[in-house]
C-alpha cells in the first residue's frame, strides 16, 4: 500500500500484478509517497487516508498464481533466510498440487524462523495463503477501490504520471493444464477474480 499525497491517492499492491514496478516508479516520481505496508489490503487504509482515491490492479487468477508460484520457486532477494527458505519449500511440488494444497502465507509480519521477530511493513489484515486469497480481499471494490486490469497497467501508469519500468518478471511461460481438482478449486475460490477480469476487459 502506497500513500501518494501529491495526488491524494492510495495504491493497493496485490502481489504479482506489477506491484514492484509500480512501487519503484511512484517512489521516483513522488518524493512524498510512503510505502507503509507492502501488501496491505484496501480495508487496511489508515484513518483519514480512506477519503482518498483508492486504485489497484486485478490479474487473471491462474496467471497471477502461476507467476507467484514461479517467483517462489526461485525466491531470493534481501529477505530473512528463513523466509526465503519457507517460500521456496512451499513451491517444491507441481503447480496444480500447490494450487490446492499450499498452506504457506506469502505476506506476514511474523517470523518464519520462530524467533519472535516482527516486520511491520509486511502487516496484512487477512494473512491467507495466496492460493486461497481472492484479489477481492485485497482490492475491496465495495469500499470504492478503482479496479484496473493487469493488461492496462500502462494506462494506470499514465494516469499516475509515472514512467513504468518492469521488474521481477518471471519467464513468460503458460501455466500447465489444470487438473479437475485444481480447476474446481480456482473456480470456487476465485470466482470474483474471473468476473472482475472479464468486466475490466470490456
Amino acid at each position: 500500500m502506497i500513500l501518494i499525497p501529491e495526488i491524494s491517492t492510495v495504491l493497493i499492491l496485490v502481489p504479482r500484478t506489477g506491484s514492484g514496478s509500480l512501487r519503484r516508479a511512484i517512489a521516483a516520481a513522488y518524493p512524498q509517497s510512503v510505502l507503509i505496508y507492502r501488501h496491505m489490503e484496501a480495508d487496511g487504509v489508515p484513518a483519514g487516508y480512506d477519503r482518498w482515491r483508492r486504485v489497484g490492479v486485478v490479474r487473471h487468477p491462474v496467471e497471477r498464481l502461476w507467476s507467484l508460484y514461479k517467483f517462489m520457486r526461485n525466491f531470493a532477494g534481501d529477505h530473512d533466510p528463513a523466509y526465503v527458505a519457507s517460500m521456496r519449500d512451499s513451491a517444491k511440488r507441481p503447480f496444480c498440487e500447490w494450487l490446492t494444497q499450499n498452506q504457506t502465507v506469502f505476506t506476514s509480519p511474523y517470523d518464519s524462523a520462530g524467533r519472535g521477530r516482527y516486520w511491520p511493513q509486511f502487516t496484512v489484515r487477512h494473512p491467507l495463503p495466496e492460493n486461497r486469497k481472492s484479489q477481492f480481499v485485497y482490492l475491496r471494490p465495495d469500499l470504492g477501490t478503482e479496479i484496473v486490469p493487469y493488461e492496462k497497467v500502462g494506462d494506470l501508469a499514465a494516469q499516475l504520471f509515472i514512467a513504468l519500468d518492469r521488474h521481477n518478471q518471471t519467464t513468460a511461460t503458460p501455466p500447465p493444464p489444470l487438473t479437475p481438482e485444481a480447476a474446481d478449486h480456482v473456480s470456487r475460490v476465485f470466482a470474483w477474480d474471473f468476473e472482475a477480469v472479464a468486466e475490466a476487459r470490456l
